[in-house]
């Protein structure tokens, strides 16, 4: 099992693959530049060398980089699509530095103006962002749990979207909190069968690269994006041991993005997923 968490980065790589290393992670997610925006820090030489050193010794595999969450691939607002596209490039590029396999985006919010047009929009910005690019990092579009004028919180948007970019460069990161939120629900062992075989009726289980393992604080449906600690929300353990032991799902690496607060953090989720594991 290829197992990690949404690692900081701090205190520098380095120090992020230390901790990795503590917690006995094989798999890590990570921003490489402020979750905000705004103009990205240089990656230097040495660090960077350092950083992919580490990881090749310490079996940290896949590495992750998710972009930062100001990104709207979706809106039609025609200096934002530009910002977007340019974000997109230069992640794409800092992720192939770090060695990253995949890129991991939301694909934002269409403000109104039709989820067609949002759609249309995404599409557009990820074929000028891929059109030159000749690295290894693999695009990975997440689902979102459907709130306001989100688009991608169906199997269908992805689908589409997929299919109007026709590259071997872009796949899918599914959450499961955002998709239990968004009604695709993971309670138990038949609901998660049915909601992955509609995946690969859908989009196809070859195209889902990486799963977000987030329980989620809120009912199935609810379109609210809360995530809560494994086992505590309302797809329970019961969920995530199916989920774990889905036969399509084996080899499917899995990123925590799980709370830390009075409850527990890093240490108690990842142990509540290896124990769940092991049943």
């Amino acid at each position: 099992m290829r197992l990690g968490i949404h690692i900081s980065i701090g205190g520098g790589f380095d120090k992020a693959v230390k901790n990795l290393v503590k917690l006995g992670c094989n798999a890590c997610q990570m921003f490489s530049r402020s979750p905000r925006g705004g103009k990205a820090r240089a990656l230097g030489e040495a660090e960077v060398k350092t950083f992919r050193q580490l990881c090749q010794n310490n079996d940290i595999d896949p590495v992750v980089v998710h972009i930062p969450y100001v990104l709207n691939l979706a809106t039609s607002d025609h200096k934002m699509h530009d910002y977007a596209i340019s974000m997109v490039k230069e992640d794409l590029y800092r992720a192939d530095t770090l060695g990253a396999a995949y890129l991991v985006l939301h694909m934002g919010s269409h403000k109104g103006e039709g989820m067609e047009k949002g759609l249309a929009q995404v599409a557009e910005a990820l074929k000028k962002s891929l059109s030159d690019y000749d690295g290894s990092t693999v695009v990975l579009l997440e689902n979102t749990s459907g709130a306001g004028k989100e688009v991608g919180f169906t199997f269908e948007h992805l689908k589409w979207v997929l299919n109007e970019l026709d590259s071997g460069k872009a796949g899918i990161c599914f959450d499961t909190c955002h998709g239990f939120a968004a009604g695709y629900d993971l309670a138990d062992e038949e609901k998660v069968k049915k909601t992955f075989d509609e995946m690969d009726r859908v989009v196809g289980l070859s195209r889902l690269k990486l799963i977000h393992a987030n329980d989620s604080m809120y009912p199935l449906g609810s379109t609210k994006d809360r995530h809560a600690h494994i086992g505590k929300g309302f797809i329970g353990e019961a969920g995530f041991k199916a989920i774990l032991k889905h036969e399509g799902l084996i080899d499917i690496p899995l990123i925590l993005e799980t709370p830390i607060d009075d409850q527990g953090g890093w240490e108690e989720n990842l142990e509540t997923m290896r124990r769940i594991a092991k049943d």
